[in-house]
């Protein structure tokens, strides 16, 4: 299980980029490690059944992931890191996506520290900035949010169009004298 927080200044969009590949990887090899651990147990009680001994020693579930926040466990990270985290903790419980009240819950508990003046401005902050971010997470249609990567039949996020600017920019000055100098030809 990678664990691993890469501290790069949020305005490098290189590193940016890289590191929500490494966020997604992340959780796509958590979720491809529960799977091949869930096959494994089924061979095992397979052999059982039919008198041989287990092929597949298993280790305890509980080290792969940890599943109970620690109250200094996201003093001073980033909140991104920080909810993914949280995210993959209760896959590891078999718990899946959560509410923005359960993830606020879980931050505050390990040391979170939101620079609002009350709870309810915090979670509307928390529901913007996950809503924002549609390179890590997804926001489900019951509301709750979940790693992207957990879901890879969804839509990808689309780009957003160039904006065309309100005003006349320089060259559209440029073309209409342009076209304007040979009618007078």
């Amino acid at each position: 299980m990678y664990l691993g927080e890469i501290a790069t200044p949020e305005t490098d969009a290189m590193s940016k980029t890289v590191d929500q590949v490494i966020s997604e990887l992340a959780a796509e090899i958590t979720s491809d490690e529960a799977a091949l651990r869930k096959k494994k147990e089924t061979v095992n009680t397979l052999c059982g059944a039919v008198g041989r001994p287990p092929a597949y020693a298993l280790e305890v579930a509980s080290s792969a992931v940890p599943t109970q926040i620690r109250s200094d466990q996201f003093y001073g990270q980033p909140l991104a890191g920080s909810v993914r985290t949280i995210l993959e903790m209760r896959r590891a419980q078999n718990l899946g996506a959560a509410t923005i009240k359960e993830i606020f819950e879980a931050l505050t508990k390990g040391g979170y520290e939101f620079d609002t003046k009350s709870d309810d401005i915090a979670q509307k902050s928390l529901r913007n900035s996950l809503a924002k971010n549609t390179a890590l997470f997804h926001k489900l249609p019951n509301g709750q949010f979940g790693l992207l990567a957990w879901y890879p039949n969804v839509k990808k996020p689309r780009q957003s169009l160039p904006v065309e600017p309100l005003y006349p920019t320089a060259e559209d000055h440029d073309a209409v004298a342009e076209e304007y100098a040979s009618w007078e030809k």
